[in-house]
This record gives C-alpha cells, structure tokens and sequence, in this order.
C-alpha cells in the first residue's frame, strides 16, 4: 500500500512539473525599453526662433509616446515639438523627454545653450571631414553610392540620393540625412558603425540651420 501511494505522489509531480513547464514556455516575451534618439544638447539663437523635436525608438516595433516637460517659460510645447524664442537675458537652460511604450520608459534631459548667434560652419573645413571619417574609406557612400547617395564631396551630397534629396537648406528637422544619423529614421547611419557624437550631429544641423552653404 505505501508503495502505490508512493507512485502515485511521484507520477503527480511529474504531471505537475509538465504543466509548469508548458505555462512558461506560453510566456509572452519580455518588454523593452523604448530609447530617445535625439540630441541630448542644442543651442537657441537670440531673437530666432528655436525648434526641437524629440525622437524615439522602440525595440519591439511599437512607436513610443513622447512628451516633454520642465520646459523653459519661453517655450510651448506640441506633443514631441519644442519651440520658443528667446530673448537677450534669456539664460542658458534645459527640458525632459520622456518616451515610454505604456509600461517602461526612456527619459534624457536636454540643454539648450542661448547663444548671441551660430559660428559659422565651415563644410570643407568641418562637415566633408566628419564624413571622411565616419562613412569612409571605401564604404557605403564615400567609394560607393549605397542608395544612389555619395558623400565624398559638397556636390555629391546636395545631389541626394534615390529617396530625393536628403538637405533641405536651413531646415535641418526636415533633412533625411538629419533623421538618419540621429536615428529618427531607420536605418540609423552609419550602417554598421558607431554612431556620430552628439557635436558632430549638432555641428551638421548648424551647418544645414544656416543654409547648408558650399564654403
């Protein structure tokens, strides 16, 4: 008699170790945490009018929800879009982006610098050389044309690509080639490589901001 009971407390815990089995194996996968992809320093020129829009991605294929907040007095605020104008005793200053999927989040603090005016950026002095480096020698778009765009000089780049055309003079937010290296838009570039420094992207959007000039 003890060994039928035996056996039958033996066979319930083998059942009992399947179904566990079975139930996590049913498991839904683990949820990521979305991550901001913008810059996370800006400047804001005096009398002009600043603008800034946050983006997010998420690794499981939803699109975060982006708010910001703990913005300037300066500023309003339009879902991801920042905009403002300051004055001259504007002090320099910074907001939050909070990206979250529902349940996790990504949050960044972003300074804004308030500067008299933009230094001018030099592209052969500055820009062709950030290309040089970061998308060379011999890759995708210097020693090739991944996409129909090149970037080994000023006017391979205003030709643009097969998507059109990736600057659009004193708007960077609306250039392709903005969005691409900050990861707004998949894929971020350069493919396959570390990503750009938060100055090198910010000294691009200058560039483009003051009219994206061949100088």
């Amino acid at each position: 008699m003890i060994h039928k009971r035996t056996s039958a407390l033996f066979l319930s815990l083998i059942v009992s170790i399947i179904f566990s089995c079975s139930d996590k194996s049913s498991d839904p996968p683990g949820n990521s945490t979305p991550s901001i992809t913008s810059s996370a320093s800006v400047q804001a020129v005096i009398d002009q009018l600043f603008s800034y829009t946050a983006t997010a991605t998420d690794p499981d294929g939803t699109t975060p929800t982006i708010t910001i907040d703990n913005n300037p007095g300066w500023t309003g605020v339009n879902g991801s879009t920042i905009t403002g104008t300051p004055s001259a005793n504007t002090p320099d200053t910074s907001f939050r982006i909070i990206a979250s999927d529902g349940v996790l989040a990504d949050t960044a603090v972003v300074s804004v610098d308030v500067v008299t005016g933009l230094t001018p950026v030099s592209y052969s002095d500055e820009i062709q050389p950030i290309f040089n480096s970061s998308c060379g020698p011999s890759s995708c778009h210097i020693g090739g044309n991944s996409g129909g765009l090149t970037l080994g000089s000023y006017p391979d780049l205003m030709d643009g690509g097969n998507s059109g055309d990736v600057v659009v003079p004193g708007n960077p937010a609306n250039s392709i080639i903005i969005r691409r290296i900050e990861g707004s838009t998949a894929p971020r570039m350069p493919l396959d490589r570390q990503p750009l420094s938060n100055s090198d992207i910010q000294k691009i959007r200058d560039w483009i901001e003051q009219g994206a000039l061949d100088n």
